[in-house]
């Protein structure tokens, strides 16, 4: 609480700014409609302090008209750069704006709501646009009508309004302050939404969900394990994915990157595919099993990473299989059942790092719960990654040239680059023992600098602007940062984690 009060405090609009916004002047300047959902005087009171005057106040009694339209409660605070920002987001026909938002409680902001840009794997699980969404008069007429004033309403109007968006914006600004709101509990809007394809099972908190999607269960799953960690992490892995993989069809493709044990000549005399390439890169290996595997689906497995979700190929398969996905990943704990992997957020510590990392589940569900639901990332780490075979293809494989670290992720920003997202689902567990010390060579640490050298400059998209890169439990920044100018180049540490 503290942390955000002096949060709140560093990122006061000052006389200057706000002067500085009076006078601005927009090439195209939108018209707002602020559409009162119930009573109350502290949205009106805001209204007069915004910086930016082209708005009206309605109710959703009566018809206005204008170019953007927010549906907000009475006792709703804006902040008073809230409309000029919304107007300079505004440009290029973006028919959906969303700001981070908090709670207003007994007159003090807590509570802040820290959102990643758009994310609709992550809105299938909980809503997390909340009341802080600018809607545009051509989606609304498309839409058909307005958001309900209850929880449940607005969540089935965000999922129809972001199907039916092609340009969503988010706004890394915590522009509204909003009184206590009970999350939606109705799995109602996303059963209607999802029709027929998917089950709905309980979240991990209150307010969220846990869809489970069809899938032939006859597709064939390729499980490619490398082995790094010696015969005995991997004796250790192959038993846990035979326990747990629950899959009528799946096959085994070894990737040895040394010369082979007898364990490994073991499975080779019982007809398991086992490329022995001591001289070659791990990326170079990867890619040649992935070649010779026949499966729609490839489970890249780290040595030593043991699942321990039964029926973990399905679970996996269920995301993998959805037609703007390009790579899921799991939770991944290490031996004490600390974080590892909920996800890869690109500057985090101070390079390649996950949200939690270090932090034990017990913590991560009190202090952010909603990183345990599933949710799209920028990347993801090597230990445990399924990618349908014909996606991987496609892109190349991973990048030989980048040895040992990064090529992972380096992968997933290609992927996104092509359209398809990568996702962490962490209601699928792995454990990883301990994290295996590969080595980067300096040239490898150049690439990795290089590559992702642009996130950090305008941001990681899914770790929102105003948390702290210093600690891996999600908290405000202090002072609060600016989002293209979160890294300078000269200050990149040579590890990665």
């Amino acid at each position: 609480m503290q942390d955000y009060d002096r949060f709140v405090a560093l990122s006061t609009l000052t006389p200057q700014a706000a002067a500085a916004q009076r006078r601005a002047v927009f090439w195209a300047a939108p018209r707002f409609a602020v559409i009162e959902t119930d009573g109350g005087r502290a949205l009106r009171d805001s209204l007069e302090q915004q910086t930016y005057t082209r708005y009206i106040l309605s109710d959703l009694s009566r018809r206005a008209e204008a170019d953007y339209y927010l549906f907000l409660p009475g006792e709703a605070r804006l902040r008073p750069d809230a409309l000029f920002r919304l107007a300079m987001a505004a440009g290029g026909g973006r028919e959906l704006l969303y700001a981070d938002e908090d709670v207003l409680l007994r007159g003090r902001r807590c509570r802040p709501r820290f959102k990643p840009d758009f994310s609709p794997h992550t809105l299938l699980c909980h809503d997390y646009l909340g009341r802080g969404i600018c809607i545009s008069r051509a989606l609304l007429r498309t839409i058909g009508g307005w958001p309900g004033p209850d929880a449940a309403r607005r969540y089935a109007f965000s999922l129809r309004a972001v199907a039916l968006a092609e340009r969503i914006v988010h706004l890394p600004f915590v522009l509204f302050s909003l009184p206590p709101e009970a999350p939606c509990t109705d799995p109602g809007p996303l059963k209607a939404f999802l029709g027929d394809s998917a089950l709905l099972l309980p979240g991990p908190v209150p307010g969220t969900f846990l869809p489970r999607f069809n899938v032939r269960r006859e597709s064939l799953v390729s499980v490619i394990a490398s082995d790094e960690a010696g015969p005995d992490a991997l004796k250790n892995t192959l038993l846990a994915v035979e326990q747990r993989m629950q899959l009528p069809r799946y096959e085994l493709v070894m990737a040895a990157g040394r010369p082979l044990t007898p364990f490994l000549r073991a499975l080779q005399t019982s007809s398991v595919p086992v490329l022995e390439r001591p001289d070659a890169s791990p990326c170079a290996l990867w890619n040649a099993a992935a070649r010779t595997a026949r499966g729609r689906f490839l489970l890249f497995l780290f040595g030593g990473c043991e699942p321990l979700s039964p029926d973990f190929g399905q679970r996996l398969t269920e995301w993998a299989a959805l037609p703007d996905v390009g790579a899921v990943g799991p939770l991944v704990v290490d031996g004490e059942s600390r974080i590892l992997s909920l996800g890869t957020a690109v500057g985090l510590l101070g390079g390649l790092a996950s949200p939690g990392f270090g932090q034990g589940e017990d913590t991560v569900r009190h202090s952010a719960p909603r990183l345990l639901c599933a949710r799209d990332v920028s990347c993801l780490p090597p230990w445990a990654l399924m990618i349908r075979r014909d996606r991987f293809l496609a892109a190349g494989g991973f990048d030989p040239a980048m040895d040992h670290v990064g090529y992972a992720e380096e992968l997933c920003l290609r992927l996104g680059r092509r359209g398809l997202r990568s996702l962490c689902v962490p209601s699928v567990r792995f454990r990883l023992p301990a994290l295996p010390d590969l080595g980067p060579s300096p040239a490898n640490l150049r690439r990795c600098r290089d590559t992702f050298y642009p996130l950090l400059r305008t941001g990681d998209p899914f770790y929102n602007p105003n948390l702290s890169m210093a600690s891996s439990l999600p908290r405000p920044a202090l002072p609060p940062r600016s989002p293209l100018l979160l890294h300078a180049p000269d200050r990149w540490p040579p590890f990665f984690l």
